[in-house]
Order: C-alpha cells, then structure tokens, then sequence
C-alpha cells in the first residue's frame, strides 16, 4: 500500500511536469508517455483536476498557468465548502461556539440546518453569511484594518477571555507537525490563541494546501487539536502522523 501511495504521488508529479512543458496535450499521449493505461491516467487527471492543478476536457489536458488562479480558487472554494459541510457535524444544540476570521470556518454557520447555537467571532464575513432564526450571532468588536475581514485588538480579545467555549472552529494559515498552527498576522495570532484556549474542543479546518506550511506566528500544538477537517487530498504522511497520536482526522470526498 505504501509502494502504491508513492508509486501514484510519483506519477502525479511526473503528469504536472509533462503538462506544463507541453501546456496542453492529450490523456492517450500521457498514457503512451508513462507506459500505463488510459484509465489510469485519466483517473489521475481527474484527481488532479479537482484539485485544481490542471484543466481535463473531453480527454484534452491543459496546464494551469501560476498567474491564472481563478480556476485552483474557484475548486480551493468547493472544497472547502465542503470541509465546513463536514465539520458542521460537531457543533450539538445548545452550545457555545468560537469561529475566528478563516473563510472556510464561517462557513459553518451555512450548514447548520437550525441547531440552536450561540457563536462568537471576530470574522467580520459573517455579515455576509446566513444566520438561521435559531442561532444567536455576537461580533466580538475591535479593530479593523483595511483590506483584512476580521477584528482584533483589546477589545476583541476581550470578548473571547470572558468566554468558555464548547467548542472552537478555526482555520490556519499553515498546518504542520514541527511548528503546529501558524498564521500570518501577528493580531489575529493573539484571538487565536485565545480561542484555543478557553474552549473544550478544538476543531481545525485545513484543506490540503494548508498542510506541510508553516506561516509565520504560531498559535497553536499539535495536542491542542481534538479533530482535524481536511480534504482526501491531504498528505499521507501527516494524516497517519497525527492519528498515531490520537487526533481524529476527517478527510472529506471531493473527486466526482
């Protein structure tokens, strides 16, 4: 199973290689090129197209140029729609939640479906978000800084200090073993760590291009993590690493 998994990541590598010198070729051309079968390429385009890494149509395959991101964007949004459909399978009727300012977090409160809950964050896109009628939504205040869509300082950290939380869902800017969850600014580092310490279950959003980066404040161990929420694209070697030390980690489906 091992030899298989790197046999299939190797392949992979290779398959991006090819395509981005030729830019556009076909799955026949790729499975003549890799001495393997056209079903098994056009099984590892497929995956790699629904991670966003190249564009697969009517067995024409095109690279996805570094400057075009609008197509890993818009597949990065899906799956992590689909990671916060997931997570919302941990927040239970009556409890108090934490949500920091991650765009994928505050998709939570999509998903739902009428628990009644009372939320907490300083992620200011939830005023773009639907609140259901049995949920009770507070802003923690603070301080906004343009171009960013969350709330920090004094007043924000406030908020969070005089609360315990049920449970607390954040998404990081990096994700690895050594260095834990980091992000990338050093306010919103603060709400976090905050965050992670007054709840009583920690739930860390990340889909794969999180994991294996390290940003650059830290806010949190790996032991601070009760459930990790990530995609089947999340690499191997950390999924297994952190279920050897009691994490339950939950890779959401997202190849068609």
């Amino acid at each position: 199973m091992k030899n298989s998994m790197k046999n299939i990541k190797d392949r992979h590598k290779k398959l991006i290689e090819i395509i981005q010198e030729m830019q556009e070729t076909t799955v026949h051309d790729l499975a003549e090129k890799l001495t393997v079968s056209e079903m098994t390429i056009r099984r590892d385009c497929e995956t790699l197209s629904n991670m966003g890494k190249l564009r697969l149509s009517f067995g024409k395959v095109s690279y996805i140029n570094e400057n075009d991101t609008e197509v890993l964007q818009k597949q990065i949004s899906l799956i992590n729609e689909k990671i916060a459909t997931a997570a919302a399978d941990y927040v239970q009727d009556g409890q108090t939640i934490f949500i920091n300012s991650s765009q994928t977090a505050i998709k939570l409160l999509n998903h739902l479906n009428h628990k009644r809950v009372n939320v907490i964050t300083n992620n200011l896109l939830v005023t773009q978000t639907k609140i259901d009628s049995q949920q009770f939504v507070m802003l923690s205040g603070g301080e906004v800084k343009s171009g960013l869509h969350s709330l920090t300082g004094d007043n924000a950290l406030d908020a969070f200090r005089r609360v315990r939380a049920s449970i607390s869902v954040i998404g990081c800017s990096g994700f690895d073993i050594k260095n834990g969850l980091t992000t990338t600014n050093i306010r919103e580092g603060e709400i976090n760590r905050t965050i992670i310490k007054n709840c009583n279950q920690l739930v860390v959003l990340a889909n794969y291009t999180k994991l294996n980066k390290t940003a650059n404040f830290t806010v949190g161990t790996i032991d601070d993590i009760d459930t990790l929420v990530t995609d089947e694209f999340a690499d191997e070697n950390i999924v297994k690493q952190l279920r050897a030390r009691g994490i339950e980690v939950i890779q959401v489906p997202i190849t068609k």
